[in-house]
């Protein structure tokens, strides 16, 4: 009997650990999926509602709910793997204590406010991002656009490729 009650025992306190190490794991990935859920898939949402209404705007519509109601049905399987694997990835990468303070910075009135202005597409913060990148790239697909063979002076493409030799 004592045998048993010493195996019973060094089975308990061997146990203890995992158990442990389990729940913090959990309340990692609780924690981790709340933080992916204010941040990343909040601008996730925004973003594609308003490219979907954009892009059903000219439609018919009776082809415009067709496309929104296939849309986001994809859109809803998309974001649920999204939300898992980030949520699975910082819960790994991140202590409990470090996820609790990215949780605190994402609470904090002054950060919000700075994410709604940010995510104003209307703000001039937003103009003038939009406006510099658009800039940025167009210079980038201009020098791409010239170093192709065949292309126009000025760096716009001409047409047809040259012919191999």
């Amino acid at each position: 009997m004592k045998t048993r009650t010493a195996a019973l025992c060094l089975a308990a306190a061997l146990a203890l650990p995992l158990a442990a190490k389990a729940d913090d794991n959990a309340d990692k990935l609780a924690v981790a999926t709340k933080l992916t859920e204010k941040t990343v898939l909040k601008n996730l949402d925004t973003g594609f509602g308003g490219a979907l209404e954009k892009t059903v705007s000219t439609m018919p519509e009776d082809k415009a709910a067709q496309v929104r109601k296939e849309a986001k049905a994809e859109f809803d399987k998309q974001r649920q793997e999204l939300l898992e694997g980030l949520s699975k990835q910082y819960a790994e990468k991140f202590s409990l204590d470090e996820l609790k303070e990215l949780e605190k910075i994402y609470d904090d009135k002054t950060y919000q406010k700075f994410q709604a202005v940010n995510a104003d597409p209307k703000s001039e913060v937003n103009l003038l991002s939009q406006a510099v990148v658009t800039r940025l790239l167009n210079m980038l697909t201009l020098a791409a656009a010239s170093d192709q063979k065949g292309g126009a002076p000025g760096g716009l493409p001409g047409g047809l490729p040259a012919p191999q030799k």
